[in-house]
């Protein structure tokens, strides 16, 4: 007579191998979560940058010059370097991450002909 069915080996080595797998995707539901939060983050400080640069571009060529500002929780560093009729700007925002201070810069062209 033959019986059907899984042996105790059997049963334990699958209960293993399931959790393996579900520790798997619970670490990685972890990194998930927290490149999600670090997008969200990068988004908002390049929000805060584009502003500052519309107003540098509302600025008269002659008036543009660096400078520093705070807007909520990053601190924007811009420099202004001049090449003819263009200015180069280079924008520096810093910000806490939680697991340090993130440091991002941005680069955009003013064209000064009129």
């Amino acid at each position: 007579m033959k019986r059907r069915g899984f042996s105790l080996v059997e049963v334990m080595i699958s209960v293993v191998v399931l959790t393996v797998g579900i520790l798997a995707l619970a670490g990685t539901s972890g990194a998930i979560t927290r490149m999600i939060s670090q997008g969200g983050q990068l988004a908002a400080s390049a929000l805060a940058v584009e502003g500052r640069i519309d107003i540098l571009r509302a600025t008269p060529c002659a008036s543009l010059a660096g400078g520093s500002a705070t807007q909520g929780q990053y601190a924007l560093t811009w420099t202004v370097a001049s090449s003819g009729f263009l200015r180069t700007v280079n924008v520096t925002v810093s910000y806490n991450t939680g697991r340090g201070t993130r440091t991002d810069t941005y680069q955009s062209t003013i064209s000064c002909a009129t």
